[in-house]
């Protein structure tokens, strides 16, 4: 079965390449009828091109042909063709070979017309190039450098500690004061004990010395909540 198919196929493929180069031939070479009937050749004069054959056929029941100087076709006889193929260009008288001069025909052959070269487009007209305009280079501004500021030297505040002096003559214990700052720290000064004083002055003061610190702590809590 594929053997089958192939050999169509193949066949097919033939035929097509045939027709294809025939065409040429088709295009370029035709055939011109011209009847022979009533003891004249219709129609005549008959024009072709360099290339194209014409065929006589006899209508008549008496024979005829067409005969050319050099050339001719055969006697033939009712129902039979004859036919010739024209190389070059003229006018070419021709008879009948049987009956001679008491019937004549004429071909013209024309000179195959060759195409004239198409010329190529004319290209439209170019336009002169324009000019390129260069932008001188764009120098940037340098800034002058920038002096770093030079911090001046900060003194370091001086502290004085506070300091007490307690007097030999005198009994009493010196109690600071309270600092306004939360920072503030209270400074306890315990004087030396007198000579022969007893030890009710002494516990006045650190009862008095504790609830100073007491009240300065919880002031400063109260500042910071």
């Amino acid at each position: 079965m594929a053997v089958r198919r192939a050999a169509i196929t193949w066949a097919a493929t033939l035929i097509v390449a045939c027709g294809l180069l025939a065409l040429p031939l088709v295009a370029f070479a035709a055939t011109s009828a011209v009847n022979i009937q009533g003891f004249a050749y219709s129609p005549t004069p008959i024009t072709i091109r360099v290339g194209d054959t014409v065929t006589w056929t006899n209508k008549d029941s008496a024979q005829h042909s067409a005969r050319f100087p050099g050339m001719g076709t055969a006697i033939l006889s009712q129902g039979q063709s004859g036919s010739l193929t024209f190389t070059v260009a003229g006018t070419f008288n021709y008879d009948c070979a049987v009956h001679g001069a008491a019937m004549k025909g004429t071909v013209v052959v024309q000179a195959a017309t060759t195409p004239q070269p198409t010329p190529p487009p004319t290209p439209p007209p170019t336009a002169p190039p324009t000019p390129v305009r260069t932008v001188p280079p764009t120098i940037a501004a340098t800034a002058p450098p920038t002096v770093a500021p030079t911090d001046a030297p900060t003194a370091a505040p001086t502290t004085t500690a506070p300091s007490a002096t307690a007097s030999p003559t005198t009994a009493a214990a010196e109690t600071p004061s309270a600092p306004a700052s939360p920072s503030a720290v209270a400074v306890q000064l315990t004087p030396a004990p007198a000579p022969g004083a007893g030890p009710g002055p002494v516990l006045f003061a650190a009862a008095a010395l504790a609830v100073i610190a007491l009240g300065a702590i919880a002031f400063f809590l109260v500042r910071r909540s």
